[in-house]
């Protein structure tokens, strides 16, 4: 080899040194970021199935803009009621806890109540998603289904 090549090689080598942990690592955050959907468990918290015996919480939502030119994000429930001071706890609840907002499958925020300003959102089609959760943090389900409500915003609409 000559000298050129053997240093061009050196830096080859430096360079895979520190890009292959690179690749290791942001691999290994973003499947485990908690506000990835598209992670292996889903939604990154345990699941709170509703057992027998209980109301079956339900959510339906609605995003309409506002008078400003913001979104308005309406979360109506049926069976649950928002307990923000009791986020954390280590025992599931059935009909209460606190939602989890997601905007295009990015968590965005926990939600305490029936109305959240979304700002304005990018233009195209925008997912909005709700999610109940349990004082625990765990996803609400009732026979394995996750209890959420979506619906696509189009700004291009408007």
């Amino acid at each position: 080899m000559h000298e050129g090549e053997v240093l061009n090689m050196k830096k080859f080598n430096s360079f895979l040194v520190f890009f292959i942990p690179f690749i290791v690592f942001f691999f290994y955050f973003t499947s485990n970021n908690e506000h990835n959907l598209s992670s292996a468990s889903h939604m990154q918290h345990d699941v709170a199935e509703i057992p027998g015996g209980y109301k079956v919480p339900s959510v339906n939502i609605s995003v309409t803009q506002d008078m400003s030119g913001t979104w308005l994000l309406g979360v109506n429930t049926a069976n649950f009621s928002f307990a923000p001071k009791k986020v954390g706890s280590e025992l599931p609840s059935y009909n209460e806890g606190h939602a989890h907002l997601y905007i295009n499958g990015k968590k965005v925020n926990r939600l305490y109540g029936q109305y959240y300003n979304l700002g304005t959102l990018k233009k195209g089609k925008n997912e909005i998603m709700v999610t109940l959760n349990s004082n625990d943090h765990g996803v609400l389900t009732y026979r394995g289904k996750p209890i959420r409500s979506s619906v696509i915003v189009n700004t291009e609409s408007e």
